[in-house]
């Protein structure tokens, strides 16, 4: 039983992962540019922003300040990614709509696959 629950569990998580993210459209000041275009200001990191549902991403940007957004998510999950400085973090953080706020980087997970006796 235990491992038809964890089988199930992982076909989820595969899913939603490769599920499309849909991107909302943004003013031009706004729009999300590629990595390889994007030069972060002085003491800016990437951060990925996760808002309550029902949030309004725009609005939390516009009203925190953050201009170099990079994404803006609006299906399984809403928020953005974008280059915030300390001072926009904090302001982010102090929001009750913001659910977290965390550096964005490379995730690797482990394979998966059947258990050594070629069943989940």
């Amino acid at each position: 039983m235990p491992r038809t629950v964890l089988a199930a569990v992982l076909l989820c998580a595969a899913a939603v992962g490769a599920a499309p993210v849909a991107q909302a459209r943004v003013p031009v000041a706004q729009a999300p540019v590629a990595r390889s275009q994007l030069q972060r200001p002085a003491g800016a990191e990437p951060y990925v922003v996760t808002l309550a549902p029902g949030a309004d991403p725009e609005r939390v940007m516009r009203e925190t300040g953050v201009t170099r957004v990079r994404f803006v998510y609006r299906d399984t999950v809403r928020g953005f990614a974008a280059d915030l400085d300390p001072e926009q973090v904090a302001a982010l953080w102090a929001r009750p709509d913001v659910v977290a706020v965390e550096r964005d980087g490379e995730v690797v997970g482990a394979p998966v696959g059947p258990s050594v006796t070629g069943r989940w």
